[in-house]
């Protein structure tokens, strides 16, 4: 099952301690030794609430990025970065791409949070995002 487009265990986690308890059609779920496997399914829709124990919810990156929007205002904006570094002569000596993020109140359109690590891929600014939103969050700001 493809997994880049899901929040992590740990991030499904945070985001349950937020509030979220949303419809999923996936599960994080832990094995005996402890381990989450994360099980999809097209039949079900599961809740937090009908899940026990440390199993949770394993929304969409996209999802939890709606929800963020929706219940707190908060949009994640995320964006790609090209850079170059030029020699004497005018000619490209080292490029850098990548992928970072900023965090907005979606009604004041007041940047809260300009992100400035460098991530490899649109995903992992985005799930880098949510985590910073819910630090937001959990710290009432």
């Amino acid at each position: 099952m493809e997994t880049t487009d899901y929040c992590s265990y740990e991030l499904s986690k945070v985001l349950k301690a937020a509030g979220f308890d949303e419809p999923c059609i996936a599960q994080w779920a832990c094995e005996p030794d402890g381990k989450p496997i994360l099980l999809g399914s097209t039949a079900f829709v599961f809740s937090n609430a009908e899940l026990k124990g440390r199993d949770v919810t394993a929304p969409l990156l996209f999802h939890a990025q709606k929800w963020l929007r929706e219940k707190w205002d908060l949009h994640i904006d995320v964006f790609p970065v090209a850079d170059c570094s030029l020699d004497a002569d005018g000619q490209v000596c080292e490029e850098c791409n990548y992928w970072t993020f900023d965090i907005m109140h979606v009604i004041s359109t007041r940047k809260i949070v300009e992100d400035e690590e460098q991530y490899g891929s649109y995903e992992e600014a985005l799930s880098e995002g949510i985590k910073s939103a819910l630090e937001l969050i959990k710290k009432g700001e």
